[in-house]
């Protein structure tokens, strides 16, 4: 081998491991860039590279290092990240809760965000708030922050205000804000929040304290209805039971349409349900009270129940009955022991019927059989359309065709010739 050829291999194998070092620096160059993530190069930055180039000649001969440089500018990259809670849990109903989203521009360089706000039903009076001003409408808010420069690496708060409505214990209702680099509009992102209100039971049974009369069933169902309110957040099942204080003159048939004290009813929330409670009352004496009561006990709030109460009082009709002799003027009485009546001689008998009762008297009733020494003559009612009168045999019968109410009296005249 010739002395130039051993000299031109030398230069070769020194190349070669040249290249391979720059090789490797460029590897590692590129990984420290890769591993620094999220932190981008600021926008604007000037990256210099400057290659240095050393040799010798064939002889060992050193001379100056050739350098040559090249210049890049960094443009920019938009990055938008937004950050607010998992959930929340403000009452329903509520008014003017607030939800605050971090919006933090990920991107090399200063920018501008416009947001789009959306919110699920039952959320209501939504308006926003930025650096303490309230926006009606998201135009509105737009227009602030397109004058709100923030740097790579900051963020801005902007505030959901919103009310609950009423009714929406344990609903799930999302609000979800995005937001939208205003240099690069096809970068967006988008955080959302589930407004789930804490389910809260309540309820309300009426009447309270109410009287009603009754008479003894005889076969008669009655019914009692307690209307039963939901005034929880949520629909809510509830546990209904009848019960009654001391006493035997009820007897509980059925609740809401189930045999026996007890039973269930849903009610949606603010919504009414009318629960009939079917009972029979004995025959016992007038004027028995008994006190029947239904309590209906919310399953989402177990603590939370109410109940509503009616006090049947038992009744009957009491009828007494006079009978009075007059003149035929029908205004002078006949006294047995000062007065006589003649024979040929037209008198009246006056029957008087008085409900002493706390209960109506229906079908009233009165049969009068004439003696054998006066003969009938004609009979009339105090009202006539009231009364169905009539004659046989000396026997005459007086239907009362409307019912006899408490404390009420009616009559009929009977007109009879003495033999």
């Amino acid at each position: 081998m010739t002395t130039n050829s051993r000299r031109m291999r030398a230069l070769a194998s020194r190349t070669s491991r040249w290249l391979a070092a720059g090789a490797i620096a460029l590897v590692a160059t590129l990984a420290t860039a890769q591993s620094a993530g999220a932190q981008a190069t600021p926008e604007g930055t000037v990256i210099t590279n400057t290659a240095t180039a050393s040799y010798t000649d064939a002889n060992g001969n050193t001379y100056s290092n050739a350098t040559a440089s090249v210049s890049v500018t960094v443009g920019f990259v938009a990055g938008v990240g937004v950050v607010s809670p998992v959930s929340v849990s403000p009452a329903s109903p509520s008014s003017a809760n607030q939800l605050n989203f971090t919006i933090t521009n990920a991107g090399n360089g200063t920018d501008q965000v416009s947001v789009a706000v959306s919110t699920a039903a039952g959320l209501t009076n939504v308006s926003y708030k930025y650096s303490g001003t309230t926006y009606p409408t998201t135009a509105a808010l737009n227009t602030a922050l397109a004058g709100v420069n923030t740097v790579a690496g900051g963020s801005i708060v902007v505030s959901v205000l919103y009310d609950v409505a009423s009714g929406k214990g344990g609903q799930t209702m999302p609000i979800t804000l995005t937001a939208t680099s205003v240099r690069t509009p096809a970068t967006s992102n988008a955080s959302t929040t589930n407004v789930t209100p804490a389910t809260a039971g309540g309820v309300a049974v009426t009447p309270d304290a109410a009287n009603v009369d009754r008479l003894p069933s005889n076969g008669t169902q009655y019914s009692q209805v307690f209307p039963v309110q939901n005034t929880g957040n949520a629909s809510d099942v509830y546990n209904l039971v009848a019960t009654l204080n001391a006493g035997t003159a009820i007897t509980i048939v059925s609740v809401n349409g189930t045999a026996g004290t007890s039973s269930t009813v849903s009610v949606a929330s603010g919504a009414t349900a009318n629960v009939t409670v079917v009972y029979t009352v004995g025959n016992v004496a007038a004027g028995t009270t008994q006190q029947l009561t239904l309590t209906a006990t919310s399953t989402n709030t177990p603590a939370q129940s109410d109940p509503g109460d009616v006090t049947v009082r038992v009744v009957k009709a009491a009828l007494s009955m006079t009978k009075v002799a007059y003149r035929d003027n029908q205004t002078t009485v006949i006294n047995n022991t000062t007065d006589r009546v003649l024979p040929g001689e037209f008198i009246q008998y006056k029957i008087t019927v008085t409900n002493g009762g706390l209960a109506s008297a229906s079908t009233v009733s009165i049969t009068d059989a004439l003696p054998a020494a006066v003969t009938y003559n004609a009979a009339s009612g105090d009202i006539a359309a009231d009364w169905a009168i009539s004659q046989a045999a000396g026997t005459v019968t007086a239907n009362l065709t409307p019912a006899l109410a408490s404390t009420v009296s009616r009559f009929i005249w009977i007109r009879v010739q003495v033999k």
